[in-house]
């Protein structure tokens, strides 16, 4: 869940990305992409507020350190307490790539399966 709680709003920015240059584009289907684009966006978006409350029913806090504060830019780290202990995450961008790939191709499945 933690992992999930890190990736999904780096996903998000991607797809957000990508739509808005899809709508400055002059793409013939523009209107097919931008669509199946916000579609992923709810899906994505109703996956992390259901991470995040688990994670909160668990009583998990999670937060990002500060790239000031992370010393090797080739990895994203976030700091999480569970019951009164205080640990962090530490995810390298290729493990994070390889994970975003995976899960942007579960969510095409979903946009184009309903």
């Amino acid at each position: 869940m933690i992992r999930d709680c890190c990736l999904l709003p780096i996903m998000l920015d991607m797809v957000e990305k990508k739509r808005l240059e899809m709508e400055a584009s002059g793409v013939t289907m523009k209107r097919l992409y931008c669509t199946a684009l916000v579609r992923m966006q709810d899906l994505m978006l109703a996956d992390l507020l259901q991470f995040r409350k688990k994670l909160s029913d668990a009583g998990i806090k999670l937060w990002k350190i500060d790239d000031s504060e992370v010393r090797k830019k080739s990895a994203f780290k976030y700091q999480y307490k569970c019951r009164g202990y205080v640990n962090v995450f530490e995810m390298l961008r290729d493990f994070a790539r390889a994970e975003i790939s995976k899960k942007f191709g579960y969510y095409i499945a979903l946009v184009f399966k309903r």
